[in-house]
């Protein structure tokens, strides 16, 4: 199998094998759920991709509350968008217990090192990181909740899928409702009862900490959701649905 690093670059732009021999990692590590990956204010030189679990970009505020402003998924990286050797403002935060390689991002964007397209492709990932923080940032800024939280979930489909997370219409989201929470600027009494709504409309089911979608498209119209943000156009498992062709399980 490849690790979900190689999967998500061979179906956005076709990373042919040469190009992933390149992509050498450190030896694994692993990070239990609700412990930091990296602080705020550390120094790094390095960056770390998530091989499993779900991690979190997040900033403290002075009153205690935490603002989680982004999704770290399998084959993101913690903060590769930095120059090497930057203090960070902010701090990555494991939700879910995560495995995380070390990656030579330098040596991978090295002019001359053989592989043409990685450092394209690499240059791919962090366009649409920063694109999806401009629609996080919309999300947040003008929809209301329930469309908040339905936009989320069309997005979180959509990732995973990429790095083949989702098993026919479901995925699991192993997150509690606090995380939620932090990431739409919601409190967690309103996540639920958002939740519970949707779910009463008949757009998703949950079950086991699995999101089970019965139309895809219904859910993206309801949620005003544009997979264009996630620069998926020329991805080798798009289009990740057929409009109106499942139903959900009884």
């Amino acid at each position: 199998m490849l690790d979900p690093l190689s999967l998500k670059l061979e179906r956005l732009c076709g990373l042919g094998p040469d190009e992933r021999e390149g992509l050498n990692f450190g030896q694994p590590t692993f990070v239990s759920a609700r412990e930091d990956i990296l602080s705020e204010g550390e120094i790094v030189s390095h960056a770390k991709l998530v091989l499993s679990g779900i991690a979190c970009h997040y900033k403290m505020m002075s009153d205690g509350r935490r603002a989680i402003t982004s999704f770290l998924l399998p084959g993101d990286f913690t903060n590769h968008q930095m120059p090497e050797r930057q203090r960070l403002d902010f701090s990555v935060g494991a939700l879910t217990p995560c495995k995380l390689a070390d990656v030579p991002l330098a040596a991978w964007r090295r002019p001359g090192s053989g592989k043409v397209a990685l450092p394209d492709a690499l240059f791919l990932c962090m366009m649409t990181d920063i694109s999806i923080q401009r629609a996080w940032l919309a999300n947040i800024g003008q929809r209301p909740a329930d469309r908040r939280m339905a936009h989320l979930l069309c997005e979180l489909h959509h990732r995973l899928s990429l790095v083949g997370l989702v098993d026919g219409h479901s995925f699991r989201l192993p997150l509690i409702q606090q995380d939620l929470a932090d990431a739409l600027g919601l409190s967690v009494v309103h996540v639920n009862r958002v939740l519970q709504y949707i779910r009463g409309l008949g757009l998703i089911r949950t079950q086991d900490r699995n999101i089970l979608i019965g139309d895809l498209e219904k859910l993206e119209e309801f949620a005003e959701f544009d997979p264009t943000y996630l620069h998926l156009e020329g991805s080798l498992v798009s289009p990740f649905h057929t409009p109106g062709s499942s139903q959900l399980p009884n």
